[in-house]
């Protein structure tokens, strides 16, 4: 006794093309959010700070000034906050910042003189503030 093939439903080949369009859609919304975000890596500028130049000068001037410790450790403190943030505005805008030492090869702006000129004003911003 054979058996007859049982007909296919009506709807499956619908169902098929439904999952078939949707899968078409996501892949295009995927494709669209992918170029989009690799064009934006591709248009972020890397600068470099020499951060240990900067914090070198700084405990170099401390060391010199003669302030007691604990005028000093306020100072320090203030100042780390001060380089902290400085650091932080540069990352703003699509910059990736990068510590000097660590980059091999050259060809990427450094922004030291930057850092340093925005973390004077800053702790100026903080010695008019506490006076």
């Amino acid at each position: 006794m054979a058996t007859l093939p049982s007909p296919r439903p009506a709807w499956r080949p619908a169902v098929s093309a439904a999952v078939l369009g949707l899968s078409l859609t996501v892949s295009a919304v995927w494709g669209v959010w992918a170029t989009r975000t690799l064009l934006a890596l591709e248009k972020r500028q890397v600068v470099t700070v020499q951060l240990s130049r900067i914090m070198g000068d700084f405990v170099e001037a401390e060391a010199r000034s003669g302030r007691p410790a604990e005028q000093t450790r306020g100072e320090v403190e203030a100042y780390l906050k001060a380089v902290q943030a400085s650091v932080e505005r540069l990352g703003q805008g699509g910059r990736t910042v990068l510590v000097a030492e660590a980059v091999v090869a050259g060809g990427v702006p450094d922004m030291t003189e930057t850092v340093r000129a925005d973390v004077a004003r800053r702790m100026g911003d903080l010695a008019r503030a506490t006076h």
